[in-house]
């Protein structure tokens, strides 16, 4: 059994596939990111408005499976623009968090850009308060930085 697994139909899904094929690649590329992955339980409703298209993502204790649509409640939801939700997996991390490099102006540009998209609520994140964590370390497997 794989790690990660799409679940019947989210092969359709493009935006399910390319996320699917992220989160095995920074797997595969960056095995220090095992330990938050394997720690993931709970469920993530990935919404893309402008793309038209939702995903699910329901973490297993290092089991992945991403269905196509939201499905069930999940315990958090990741609402906006596609760019802006791809966003995320470019968000600079250090100490584990996604904190910039001050001398590195494409870190601080990311970063604006996301805060700018959250702030004007093109981007949002329900359920962030309550599953900070769970959150966190999706950001932190999600990064292609750190």
């Amino acid at each position: 059994m794989s790690e990660i697994e799409l679940a019947p139909g989210a092969e359709n899904n493009g935006f399910a596939v390319m996320l699917a094929d992220l989160l095995r690649q920074n797997l595969e590329s960056k095995p220090h990111k095992r330990e938050d992955f394997a720690k993931l339980k709970g469920s993530v409703a990935i919404v893309a408005e402008d793309a038209e298209v939702a995903l699910t993502l329901r973490f297993a204790g290092g089991l992945l499976t991403v269905h196509d649509g939201i499905v069930g409640r999940p315990d958090a939801t990741i609402r906006g623009q596609s760019d802006g939700i791809l966003a995320l997996s470019n968000l600079p991390l250090r100490f584990g968090m996604p904190l910039p490099d001050p001398r590195k102006s494409d870190e601080l540009r990311t970063m604006r850009e996301v805060f700018d998209g959250v702030r004007s609520r093109k981007l949002s994140i329900h359920g962030m308060l309550a599953n900070f964590q769970m959150l966190s370390r999706l950001t932190r497997v999600m990064s292609v930085n750190g």
